[in-house]
Protein backbone atom coordinates (compact mmCIF):
# COMPACT_ATOMS: atom_id res chain seq x y z
CA UNK A 1 0.00 0.00 0.00
CA UNK A 2 1.35 3.39 -0.96
CA UNK A 3 2.64 5.51 1.88
CA UNK A 4 0.25 8.41 1.17
CA UNK A 5 -2.83 6.22 1.35
CA UNK A 6 -1.73 4.64 4.66
CA UNK A 7 -1.27 8.07 6.20
CA UNK A 8 -4.75 9.15 5.10
CA UNK A 9 -6.35 6.04 6.59
CA UNK A 10 -4.47 6.57 9.85
CA UNK A 11 -5.61 10.20 10.00
CA UNK A 12 -9.21 9.16 9.32
CA UNK A 13 -9.07 6.60 12.14
CA UNK A 14 -7.71 9.21 14.57
CA UNK A 15 -10.47 11.62 13.57
CA UNK A 16 -13.14 8.98 14.23
CA UNK A 17 -11.66 8.18 17.64
CA UNK A 18 -11.55 11.87 18.55
CA UNK A 19 -15.21 12.32 17.56
CA UNK A 20 -16.18 9.27 19.61
CA UNK A 21 -14.41 10.69 22.69
CA UNK A 22 -16.13 14.05 22.24
CA UNK A 23 -19.53 12.37 21.85
CA UNK A 24 -18.95 10.23 24.94
CA UNK A 25 -17.94 13.28 26.97
CA UNK A 26 -21.00 15.24 25.85
CA UNK A 27 -23.33 12.32 26.59
CA UNK A 28 -21.89 11.89 30.08
CA UNK A 29 -22.26 15.63 30.77
CA UNK A 30 -25.86 15.69 29.62
CA UNK A 31 -26.64 12.65 31.74
CA UNK A 32 -25.23 14.35 34.83
CA UNK A 33 -27.23 17.51 34.16
CA UNK A 34 -30.44 15.55 33.64
CA UNK A 35 -29.95 13.49 36.77
CA UNK A 36 -29.12 16.47 38.92
CA UNK A 37 -32.83 17.35 39.02
CA UNK A 38 -33.81 14.03 40.55
CA UNK A 39 -31.62 14.13 43.64
CA UNK A 40 -33.00 13.43 47.12
CA UNK A 41 -33.51 17.14 47.95
CA UNK A 42 -36.31 17.27 45.38
CA UNK A 43 -38.26 14.28 46.59
CA UNK A 44 -41.82 15.04 47.66
CA UNK A 45 -43.24 13.37 50.77
CA UNK A 46 -46.79 13.00 51.99
CA UNK A 47 -45.85 13.23 55.67
CA UNK A 48 -47.66 15.97 57.63
CA UNK A 49 -46.32 17.86 60.63
CA UNK A 50 -47.81 16.87 63.96
CA UNK A 51 -50.24 19.54 65.19
CA UNK A 52 -49.47 20.66 68.72
CA UNK A 53 -52.38 20.54 71.15
CA UNK A 54 -53.03 24.16 72.23
CA UNK A 55 -54.62 23.00 75.49
CA UNK A 56 -52.66 19.97 76.74
CA UNK A 57 -53.98 20.55 80.26
CA UNK A 58 -57.51 19.51 79.27
CA UNK A 59 -58.10 16.12 80.82
CA UNK A 60 -61.87 16.32 81.06
CA UNK A 61 -64.26 14.82 78.51
CA UNK A 62 -67.34 16.89 79.36
CA UNK A 63 -68.02 20.52 80.15
CA UNK A 64 -70.88 22.65 81.40
CA UNK A 65 -71.52 26.08 82.86
CA UNK A 66 -72.66 24.76 86.25
CA UNK A 67 -70.80 25.55 89.46
CA UNK A 68 -68.11 22.97 90.10
CA UNK A 69 -67.80 21.97 86.43
CA UNK A 70 -65.22 22.77 83.80
CA UNK A 71 -66.73 25.44 81.54
CA UNK A 72 -66.92 24.86 77.82
CA UNK A 73 -64.33 26.76 75.83
CA UNK A 74 -65.23 29.54 73.41
CA UNK A 75 -63.27 31.79 71.09
CA UNK A 76 -64.30 35.37 70.29
CA UNK A 77 -62.67 38.45 68.79
CA UNK A 78 -61.36 41.10 71.18
CA UNK A 79 -60.95 44.89 70.88
CA UNK A 80 -57.81 44.32 68.79
CA UNK A 81 -59.82 42.08 66.45
CA UNK A 82 -57.76 39.09 67.59
CA UNK A 83 -59.19 35.70 68.60
CA UNK A 84 -59.24 35.07 72.35
CA UNK A 85 -60.30 31.79 73.95
CA UNK A 86 -61.47 31.23 77.51
CA UNK A 87 -58.95 28.40 77.88
CA UNK A 88 -56.12 30.83 77.06
CA UNK A 89 -56.39 31.96 80.69
CA UNK A 90 -55.83 28.55 82.25
CA UNK A 91 -53.64 29.07 85.32
CA UNK A 92 -55.31 32.38 86.20
CA UNK A 93 -58.29 33.12 88.38
CA UNK A 94 -60.86 34.51 85.93
CA UNK A 95 -63.64 36.99 86.45
CA UNK A 96 -65.91 36.32 83.48
CA UNK A 97 -68.26 39.27 83.04
CA UNK A 98 -71.29 38.99 80.74
CA UNK A 99 -72.56 42.50 80.03
CA UNK A 100 -74.73 44.56 77.69
CA UNK A 101 -73.65 48.03 76.58
CA UNK A 102 -77.02 49.62 77.40
CA UNK A 103 -76.94 48.29 80.99
CA UNK A 104 -76.04 50.86 83.69
CA UNK A 105 -74.68 48.39 86.29
CA UNK A 106 -72.63 46.76 83.49
CA UNK A 107 -71.05 50.12 82.72
CA UNK A 108 -70.24 50.65 86.41
CA UNK A 109 -68.58 47.24 86.56
CA UNK A 110 -66.59 48.23 83.48
CA UNK A 111 -65.34 51.39 85.19
CA UNK A 112 -63.99 49.25 88.04
CA UNK A 113 -62.20 46.62 85.90
CA UNK A 114 -58.68 48.04 86.15
CA UNK A 115 -59.06 48.75 89.87
CA UNK A 116 -60.16 45.17 90.48
CA UNK A 117 -57.31 43.70 88.45
CA UNK A 118 -54.80 45.98 90.18
CA UNK A 119 -56.01 44.97 93.63
CA UNK A 120 -55.43 41.27 92.89
CA UNK A 121 -52.35 41.66 90.68
CA UNK A 122 -50.20 39.37 92.82
CA UNK A 123 -52.72 36.56 92.28
CA UNK A 124 -52.73 36.91 88.45
CA UNK A 125 -56.46 37.58 88.29
CA UNK A 126 -57.77 38.22 84.77
CA UNK A 127 -60.99 40.06 84.00
CA UNK A 128 -62.66 38.92 80.77
CA UNK A 129 -65.66 40.92 79.57
CA UNK A 130 -68.04 39.38 77.04
CA UNK A 131 -70.40 41.96 75.56
CA UNK A 132 -73.63 40.26 74.52
CA UNK A 133 -75.52 43.29 73.15
CA UNK A 134 -74.59 46.78 71.99
CA UNK A 135 -76.57 49.96 72.66
CA UNK A 136 -79.13 48.92 70.04
CA UNK A 137 -79.57 45.42 71.42
CA UNK A 138 -77.64 43.93 68.49
CA UNK A 139 -74.50 41.81 68.41
CA UNK A 140 -71.48 43.98 69.33
CA UNK A 141 -69.06 44.98 66.59
CA UNK A 142 -65.36 45.73 66.72
CA UNK A 143 -66.17 49.44 67.08
CA UNK A 144 -68.47 48.63 70.02
CA UNK A 145 -65.89 46.72 72.04
CA UNK A 146 -63.24 49.31 71.25
CA UNK A 147 -65.47 52.11 72.50
CA UNK A 148 -66.31 50.09 75.64
CA UNK A 149 -62.60 49.71 76.41
CA UNK A 150 -61.82 53.35 75.62
CA UNK A 151 -64.77 54.95 77.41
CA UNK A 152 -64.39 52.84 80.56
CA UNK A 153 -60.60 53.02 80.73
CA UNK A 154 -59.95 49.29 80.26
CA UNK A 155 -56.37 49.03 79.06
CA UNK A 156 -55.07 45.56 79.93
CA UNK A 157 -58.06 43.22 79.88
CA UNK A 158 -59.91 41.69 76.90
CA UNK A 159 -63.33 42.89 75.76
CA UNK A 160 -64.91 40.24 73.57
CA UNK A 161 -67.51 40.45 70.83
CA UNK A 162 -70.18 38.03 72.02
CA UNK A 163 -73.80 37.39 71.11
CA UNK A 164 -76.91 35.74 72.48
CA UNK A 165 -75.79 32.54 70.77
CA UNK A 166 -73.59 31.95 73.83
CA UNK A 167 -76.56 31.95 76.19
CA UNK A 168 -78.91 29.18 77.22
CA UNK A 169 -81.35 28.40 79.99
CA UNK A 170 -79.49 25.11 80.44
CA UNK A 171 -75.88 25.24 81.69
CA UNK A 172 -75.10 22.13 79.69
CA UNK A 173 -75.68 23.94 76.40
CA UNK A 174 -74.77 27.58 77.13
CA UNK A 175 -74.20 30.29 79.71
CA UNK A 176 -77.30 30.70 81.93
CA UNK A 177 -77.46 34.41 82.79
CA UNK A 178 -79.90 35.56 85.44
CA UNK A 179 -79.33 39.30 85.17
CA UNK A 180 -77.21 42.04 83.62
CA UNK A 181 -74.39 41.82 84.38
CA UNK A 182 -73.69 38.23 85.39
CA UNK A 183 -70.32 36.97 86.59
CA UNK A 184 -68.75 33.53 86.61
CA UNK A 185 -65.72 33.16 88.90
CA UNK A 186 -63.36 30.51 87.54
CA UNK A 187 -60.47 28.89 89.42
CA UNK A 188 -56.95 28.58 88.03
CA UNK A 189 -57.58 24.92 87.13
CA UNK A 190 -60.57 25.99 85.03
CA UNK A 191 -63.58 25.20 87.20
CA UNK A 192 -66.55 27.47 87.76
CA UNK A 193 -66.46 28.21 91.48
CA UNK A 194 -69.53 30.42 91.81
CA UNK A 195 -71.89 32.70 89.90
CA UNK A 196 -72.89 36.25 90.85
CA UNK A 197 -75.98 38.00 89.47
CA UNK A 198 -75.86 41.80 89.37
CA UNK A 199 -73.01 44.08 90.31
CA UNK A 200 -71.69 45.19 93.65
CA UNK A 201 -67.96 45.95 93.84
CA UNK A 202 -67.48 44.75 97.40
CA UNK A 203 -69.37 41.55 96.68
CA UNK A 204 -67.35 40.96 93.52
CA UNK A 205 -64.06 41.41 95.34
CA UNK A 206 -65.21 39.01 98.06
CA UNK A 207 -66.03 36.44 95.36
CA UNK A 208 -62.60 36.90 93.81
CA UNK A 209 -60.92 36.30 97.17
CA UNK A 210 -63.01 33.19 97.73
CA UNK A 211 -62.13 31.88 94.26
CA UNK A 212 -58.43 32.49 94.85
CA UNK A 213 -58.73 30.40 98.04
CA UNK A 214 -59.98 27.45 95.93
CA UNK A 215 -56.81 27.28 93.84
CA UNK A 216 -55.04 23.91 94.02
Amino acid sequence: MPYGQSAIQKKTQETRETKMKIFATLFLGLSLVACSSCGPTELQTTETAEVEDPYPFVTWDTCSQSEGDHPCNFTLLDQNNLPVSLYDFYGNVIVLDFSAMWCGPCQQAGYDVQETVGKFEEHDVRYVTVLIENLSGEDPTLADVQSWASNLGISTEPILQGSRDLLSGSPSTGWPLQSWPSFAFITSDMRIHIWQAGYNQQMLEAMVEDTIAQNP
